[in-house]
């Protein structure tokens, strides 16, 4: 005999009539515990992605919708570089220097440079040896004069005594080096210049055998404010005479022509100006060895071979350096100086 059993369960019911409808259990009105899996995914049972509870917002736990775990992000790729290391505010002030000069020496410069043997005051005084020519506090005017005439910046200067110094620069309102840098009895080598273009940066000198002792020759490095460019001027006076004095002035031409070479190295323009006490030779000695330009002309190319009619006074530039506009006032002549006024225009290119 076969008995069939059947067992009703009742969930938490009391009373029929206390119960509303919505809180009877209805195994049909229910939503199923799991949704329907299509028979597409019921190959693939067994494979699904694991479920991490960690990554499961809290409530949903049971909601029937699977969260895939987050993959973990890549490690980075490393590059290998070159290490920065920290600047001194000392090395930021050089690169930026660095890069002002670099920006500078693009720029074209120009402005007029001469020399001027001035006649040293002591010549015409009383028992001088140029005592029949005005004093000195009379000649500085004819110098000064020519100074505006030709519109000269940048003077180099021989003989040029305090008192002379004083009352041209006083005239000018130029500035000086060394002036009194070197001592009272070395102003004579000193090189004018209008300090309203051009900046001082330093100042030094060389030394070369004059007359009859040794005596200090100027080296100044000047700024041009227009353009940033940076520059050096050497000014000389060499010994005059025969003799020993001609085995100290070519000594002294070669010292200069050596101290061109030397400044070189640190790739800015130079000039050279300055009472040479000779011509040709000169030019020869010093053109040649250095690959300077004279401003009255003349070639190394093939040889040496200077311009003509040459005075003892000289203007040479060096580094992308041309010069246009050359004079040699002589009218100075046993009225200002027993020197020629020379200066000329001088214009340095982009460097190269």
């Amino acid at each position: 005999m076969c008995v069939t059993t059947a067992v009703v369960v009742t969930v938490g019911l009391r009373a029929r009539d206390d119960v509303t409808p919505d809180a009877r259990l209805s195994l049909t009105a229910q939503q199923p515990l799991l949704r329907p899996v299509a028979k597409k995914q019921r190959a693939l049972r067994g494979q699904a992605a694991v479920v991490s509870r960690s990554a499961t917002p809290r409530g949903e736990e049971h909601s029937g919708k699977a969260t895939t775990k987050v993959a973990e992000p890549k490690p980075a790729t490393v590059v290998p570089g070159r290490v920065i290391a920290p600047m001194t505010p000392a090395q930021i002030d050089a690169a930026l220097r660095r890069a002002a000069e670099r920006e500078a020496a693009r720029q074209t410069m120009t402005f007029q440079i001469g020399s001027f043997n001035v006649l040293g005051s002591q010549h015409s005084a009383p028992g001088g040896d140029h005592a029949r020519y005005p004093a000195a506090s009379a000649r500085n005017a004819g110098a000064v004069a020519r100074i505006r005439s030709f519109g000269v910046d940048i003077l180099g200067t021989q003989e040029l005594q305090p008192d002379q110094l004083n009352g041209i620069t006083a005239m000018t309102g130029y500035a000086a080096y060394p002036g009194y840098a070197f001592g009272s009895r070395e102003t004579d080598n000193s090189i004018l210049y209008d300090d309203s273009k051009f900046e001082f940066v330093s100042g030094s000198y060389f030394t070369i055998h004059f007359m009859h002792a040794n005596r200090p020759q100027t080296i100044l490095r000047l700024r041009d404010k227009a353009t940033g460019r940076e520059f050096y001027v050497l000014n000389m006076h060499a010994s005059a005479g025969e003799g020993g004095y001609a085995v100290t002035r070519r000594a002294g031409h070669y010292t200069a022509a050596a101290t061109v070479n030397r400044l070189k190295s640190e790739g800015i323009p130079i000039f050279l100006t300055g009472d040479m006490n000779d011509r040709a030779e000169f030019f020869c000695r010093v053109a040649p060895a250095t690959g300077m330009v004279a401003a009255i002309g003349g070639s190394t190319a093939g040889g040496c071979h200077p311009a003509g009619a040459l005075a003892v006074d000289w203007v040479l530039g060096w580094g992308n350096v041309g010069f246009s506009n050359y004079i040699e006032d002589r009218s100075t002549m046993q009225v200002v100086s027993d020197h020629y006024f020379v200066s000329a225009t001088a214009t340095v290119g982009p460097a190269s």
